[in-house]
């Protein structure tokens, strides 16, 4: 049926035909939007959950001797505090391997001021006061900081928010210049071919078997596009995570799309060529009924 539809579109307009390498392109940039938006939110739910499970206090006391009482007297406060579940002091190899990204590989005993840093871990059951904790921990010791992480860590998820409004402002931008593309498509095809489809209403053929010959060619160029353009993001993202992996932990790494996580990835071809099909459908028999 469809075959004999297709018999007054030329064979050589549908193979040569631009339109695939359009929805394609348009594609590309929807995955890559849509990947990054939604890889931006579940980042930070991971990367804030274990900052906020976390807190840190560093004791940053000249004298060694006093840093030594201190940091004893405020890890005694601290595991006796309801609400932390372990409070153990970093040792100093692993403060050195945080600070070499920006000091480099320094040797231990380089002689730095490098203060005491305790990794104080919530329980999670209970809701900690962080300020009140602070005082206490002023009283204890003197010389203690607490750093909650979240002053910064809520300026952060309001820069992932606008990120996030951003791209899909653009997923929303590029379905519409789609839909658009189709349209003009649809209506340029329809001009070249009056002639063709004038014959035809002569011959008793009915608008629903023109217009089916267009949602068939329009399922054709969507499915195309749609694959070529999700290959494209796929590889870009392959290329993007093995860069990004490189750099270490951190935001970057953690807002890495999880390979479990897109298998939706195969529907976009099929949800492009339904897009393009359904509106090629709209717009055909829109325009023939306008040709009456």
């Amino acid at each position: 049926m469809w075959g004999r539809t297709l018999q007054f579109l030329p064979i050589r307009a549908i193979r040569e035909g631009l339109l695939p390498w359009v929805i394609g392109v348009m594609l590309f940039l929807c995955t890559l939007s849509l990947t990054g938006a939604l890889a931006i939110g579940s980042g930070l739910e991971r990367w804030s959950t274990s900052l906020t499970s976390n807190l840190t206090v560093q004791v940053a006391v000249k004298d060694a001797v006093e840093r030594k009482l201190q940091t004893d007297a405020a890890l005694k406060m601290l595991i006796a505090t309801p609400g932390i579940a372990e409070a153990s002091v970093l040792a100093e190899a692993e403060i050195m391997a945080l600070l070499s990204p920006w000091l480099g590989d320094m040797p231990l005993g380089a002689n730095l001021p490098i203060p005491t840093l305790i990794e104080v871990k919530l329980d999670g059951t209970s809701t900690l006061n962080a300020k009140a904790l602070s005082e206490r921990l002023k009283r204890t010791a003197p010389g203690a900081e607490l750093d909650d992480h979240q002053a910064w860590m809520a300026h952060i998820l309001d820069l992932a928010v606008v990120v996030q409004l951003l791209l899909g402002g653009v997923v929303l931008m590029v379905i519409l210049s789609t839909v658009a593309i189709v349209i003009f498509g649809c209506r340029a095809g329809l001009a070249t071919h009056r002639d063709s489809i004038e014959i035809m209403h002569l011959m008793g053929a009915e608008d629903k078997t023109i217009s089916t010959a267009f949602d068939v060619r329009y399922l054709s160029h969507g499915l195309k596009g749609g694959m070529l353009g999700v290959l494209l993001a796929g590889a870009s993202l392959w290329i993007i995570s093995n860069m990004a992996e490189k750099m270490g932990q951190g935001l970057i790494s953690a807002s890495l799309p999880i390979a479990e996580n897109l298998w939706w990835l195969v529907l976009l071809p099929v949800a492009a060529a339904g897009l393009t099909m359904i509106t090629a459908r709209i717009t055909v028999r829109k325009a023939l009924l306008e040709m009456m």
